[in-house]
C-alpha cells in the first residue's frame, strides 16, 4: 500500500510539474502593449552651468510618440539665459549649425553665487530652473589596467576639503582605424593618377563620439572623500577602438546630493531595466518647472560648477592582447575585379564606379588594375569617420 501511495504522489507531482510548464510556455507568446495615442511633447532639458573656464552648453529637446522615426525633436528658436542670484544675467545663443543645442563660451562666473537658467520657448512658454550652488571640481587623474581581458579606464579624485562627494563624468573617445584595403590611385578628370599622401588619403580615419550612459560615483559613505579606480570605460578586445590608436577625454564635474539622486534615477529607468529583477521605472524629481503651466513635466536637473579635464592617449601595439575583432578583408578580397581595359575605367560612366586599388603586378605596372566597386572596401569615411588627424595624436 505504501509503495502505490508513493506512486500515486509521483504521478500527481508529474502532473503538477508538467502543467506549470504548458504554462510557462504559455506565458511566452508576444506581448504587444496597448499605447495610448498621446503625445506628451515634455521638454527635456540637458547642461550643465560651466562656472569656470569650460563652456556651458545646454541641449534642449521634446519627448515624442514611441512609434515616431524621429531621432530626436530639436527644441529649436528658444531664448536661454543663465542668471545668477547677485542678478547677472548670460544669453546662450543657438548653434547655427546645431538646432537645439545653446551655447557660450567660458563665463568664469563667481563661484560664491548661486545660479539657475531661464528658458523661453518660440510659444511664449517660460520655464525655470532652482538656483543652485556652484561645486569645485577636485584635481582629476586617469589610469588604466587590462584585468578581464579588457583594456579599463579609471577616475581618481581626492577632495581634502570633503566638499564634493558626488561625481558625474562625461567624456569623448577618439580612436583610429583603416578601410580593409589601401587604395593607391584614383580617377580625376579621366586620368589615372597616383594618390598624394596625407591629403588623398582614405585609409586611415578618426572617429569621435561622445559619452552615451550615465557615470556617476559617490563618497558620501566613506570617511575620506577620495575615488580610487572608479571605472569609466572598459573596451572589449574585440572593439575598433583599441586596433591601432586610442583616446579619451574625460570630464568631471561635482552635482549636489539632489542631482546625484536625479542621475541615479535616470540610469535606473533608462540603463539597468531589462528584467523584473532589475529596478522598476520611477518619477524623476527634477529641478526645473513650468512657470506658465505648473502642471506641465518638464525632465531635466541643473547643475553649475566648474569641471577638470585628462585626456589618456594609448596605443595598441603596445597592449597585452591584440585586436581580435571581425575584420572585412577577405569579403572586399572575393569583391575586387581585375580591370585590362583602363581606358574603359576612366572614360566608361560603368566602369568608373570602380575605385582603382593598384596594378595587379606592382613590380611590372601598367598592365592590368585590381579594382573594387564596393567603395566601403578602401574609403574609411563611409564608416563615419574623417580623415583629419587629431592635432593631440602620437603618429
Amino acid at each position: 500500500m505504501k509503495d502505490l501511495k508513493h506512486i500515486k504522489n509521483a504521478r500527481i507531482a508529474v502532473a503538477v510539474v508538467f502543467t506549470i510548464c504548458v504554462l510557462l510556455y504559455a506565458c511566452k507568446e508576444k506581448y504587444v502593449p496597448q499605447i495610448k495615442d498621446v503625445n506628451p511633447n515634455y521638454l527635456v532639458v540637458d547642461g550643465f552651468i560651466n562656472t569656470g573656464a569650460d563652456s556651458t552648453i545646454f541641449r534642449l529637446s521634446r519627448t515624442f510618440k514611441l512609434e515616431s522615426k524621429a531621432l530626436m525633436a530639436a527644441e529649436r528658436a528658444a531664448i536661454v539665459t543663465v542668471e545668477s542670484d547677485a542678478g547677472g544675467s548670460y544669453l546662450l545663443p543657438e548653434l547655427p549649425a546645431k538646432p537645439g543645442l545653446y551655447a557660450v563660451p567660458a563665463l568664469n562666473l563667481d563661484q560664491t553665487k548661486k545660479y539657475r537658467v531661464r528658458i523661453r520657448t518660440k510659444d511664449n512658454r517660460e520655464y525655470l530652473s532652482d538656483f543652485v550652488e556652484s561645486k569645485t571640481s577636485p584635481p582629476l587623474d586617469l589610469t588604466y589596467d587590462f584585468r578581464h581581458g579588457n583594456l579599463n579606464i579609471y577616475s581618481n579624485t581626492q577632495d581634502a576639503t570633503g566638499k564634493s562627494r558626488y561625481y558625474n563624468y562625461t567624456y569623448t573617445e577618439t580612436w583610429q582605424y583603416r578601410a580593409p584595403q589601401r587604395s593607391l590611385y584614383k580617377v580625376e578628370n579621366h586620368k589615372l593618377l597616383e594618390r598624394r599622401y596625407p591629403e588623398d588619403d582614405i585609409f586611415d580615419c578618426y572617429h569621435e563620439t561622445k559619452s552615451t550612459k550615465i557615470t556617476i560615483a559617490n563618497t558620501s559613505t566613506l570617511t575620506e572623500d577620495r575615488l580610487a579606480d572608479n571605472l569609466i570605460i572598459d573596451i572589449l578586445p574585440t572593439s575598433e577602438k583599441v586596433r591601432i590608436e586610442y583616446s579619451a577625454l574625460v570630464k568631471q564635474s561635482v552635482l549636489t546630493k539632489a542631482g546625484f539622486e536625479f542621475y541615479e534615477t535616470l540610469g535606473k529607468n533608462t540603463e539597468r531595466v531589462g528584467s523584473i529583477f532589475d529596478s522598476q521605472p520611477s518619477l524623476l524629481p527634477g529641478n526645473i518647472r513650468c512657470t506658465t503651466n505648473a502642471a506641465e513635466v518638464v525632465i531635466g536637473f541643473v547643475s553649475a560648477g566648474t569641471t577638470t579635464e585628462k585626456r589618456i592617449l594609448l596605443i595598441a601595439n603596445q597592449f597585452p592582447f591584440e585586436f581580435i575583432g571581425p575584420f572585412a578583408g577577405a569579403y572586399c578580397l572575393e569583391h575586387q575585379d581585375s580591370i585590362a581595359n583602363i581606358g574603359a575605367l576612366l572614360l566608361d560612366p560603368v566602369q568608373s564606379e570602380y575605385i582603382p586599388i593598384d596594378w595587379l603586378h606592382p613590380e611590372a605596372p601598367g598592365d592590368t588594375l585590381l579594382a573594387t566597386k564596393f567603395h566601403e572596401c578602401v574609403d574609411c569615411r563611409l564608416q563615419g569617420g574623417t580623415t583629419k588627424m587629431p592635432s593631440y595624436w602620437i603618429r
